[in-house]
């Protein structure tokens, strides 16, 4: 029997080599980083497939060499999956999903159920296979990177997505890609499972699963200020959690919780008391109104983060020059915007784009934040929201997130 390759040796190829050394299946290791392109060709010709980490995508030389040779290449979703026969709740978007994801968790445990969550948000799949008797539900969140590879083993019973933009060109071939590649998320389902969307375009019609619109559902569904959840309510403005987006999030969250039980005053609460994870709106605590969404990567998520606001908004933006499209941002930033603070590699590119915006040009975050705090007065929200990905200057959003709260704080 010939070896899975496995390419790429961060957190996710590790665990892979984990389970292969553990189970006895044949493996080989290749990194970019670490080994040369001629280890690659060699090990193609004792592999039968290829077993890709997140963020090796069809644009990588060496895959296009595998698929010139017709080796198989999956992803390590599709190859845990071959593994797990417990239900798998899987949550894909632009945006929102790390959000939803975390949210659907505690309603689920909350009804008593033993929840493995893990995929996108920090725990790779594979890890769960050899104690999944511990758990009566696989929830994972899941990025195009990992849907990208998929095949024919992973099926969830339930697969939710929450909403499609524009974002990591610089990975896929082009748009249409991307899209095809989170649609993949419905792929291998049956009858007996559950696709929750709410845009049309974003499954294909021929699909055989039961479809679910959490914005028609008339149980579970929102009005101008409250969610209304049967004959109980929540009134928005009550919640941790801020912007219309958040509301749909929390929609699909309640949506996918009733496919096992019917909510109570127990999740309602859940609800009302839940916070955004780090770096996603988040309030930084002091007397001003200072948002840390350094999670935004795109253009559509820096618009949502700035219609989640009423206030004046002094924006910090910029970062890797992905070669994004920021037409969708030019409208809202005339109405909305005080002043826009630009840094990061695309920081001269966003000048000229918003040409006629009030903005300064800061040196680096630092000088961003810097002028930013002295920028804002009372009923302002000092938001920083970048619009692009962090690798310019930062190894992840969270780095660059945390680098942000560390200045405000000191600046303060």
């Amino acid at each position: 029997m010939k070896k899975i390759l496995i390419y790429g040796m961060g957190k996710t190829g590790k665990e892979l080599k984990k389970h292969c050394k553990k189970n006895s299946i044949n493996f080989c290791t290749f990194d970019d980083k670490t080994d040369q392109q001629s280890d690659f060709i060699y090990y193609l010709k004792k592999c039968s497939e290829i077993v890709v980490s997140p963020g090796i995508g069809l644009k990588n030389k060496n895959l296009k060499l595998a698929l010139k040779k017709k080796i198989k290449i999956i992803s390590e979703i599709e190859f845990a999956s071959r593994f797990i026969n417990k239900p798998i709740v899987a949550i894909t978007g632009t945006n929102g999903k790390t959000t939803t994801s975390m949210l659907t968790g505690e309603l689920l445990k909350s009804a008593g159920l033993k929840i493995f969550l893990g995929g996108n948000i920090g725990t790779p799949l594979i890890k769960v296979v050899d104690s999944q008797k511990n758990f009566d539900l696989i929830l994972v969140e899941v990025s195009s990177f990992q849907l990208q590879f998929i095949d024919k083993s992973f099926k969830p019973f339930i697969s939710a997505f929450l909403n499609f933009s524009e974002n990591h060109l610089d990975h896929h071939l082009n748009i249409n890609e991307y899209k095809e590649s989170k649609m993949k998320i419905f792929k291998n389902q049956s009858k007996q499972d559950y696709a929750i969307v709410s845009q049309a375009d974003l499954i294909k019609k021929d699909s055989k699963s039961k479809k679910i619109d959490p914005l028609k559902n008339k149980q579970i569904f929102a009005t101008n200020d409250k969610i209304i959840v049967g004959n109980m309510e929540i009134v928005k403005e009550h919640l941790n959690l801020v912007g219309p987006h958040n509301i749909q999030n929390i929609l699909f969250s309640l949506n996918i919780y009733s496919i096992f039980k019917k909510p109570s005053e127990k999740q309602i609460n859940i609800i009302k008391n839940f916070s955004p994870p780090p770096h996603r709106l988040q309030k930084i605590e002091g007397n001003k109104i200072i948002i840390n969404d350094s999670k935004s990567t795109s253009p559509q998520a820096t618009e949502v983060a700035i219609r989640s606001f009423n206030q004046k908004i002094i924006l910090i933006m910029g970062g890797k020059d992905k070669g994004l499209n920021y037409n969708s941002l030019k409208s809202i930033l005339r109405q909305r915007l005080k002043l826009l603070i630009l840094f990061g590699e695309n920081k001269f590119e966003l000048s000229k784009f918003f040409s006629s915006q009030q903005k300064i040009i800061a040196t680096n975050l630092y000088d961003a934040v810097s002028i930013g705090l002295k920028e804002l007065r009372n009923k302002e929200v000092l938001l920083f929201s970048p619009g692009t990905s962090s690798y310019d200057q930062y190894d992840s959003f969270t780095q660059r997130g945390e680098a942000f709260t560390d200045y405000v704080k000191e600046l303060s």
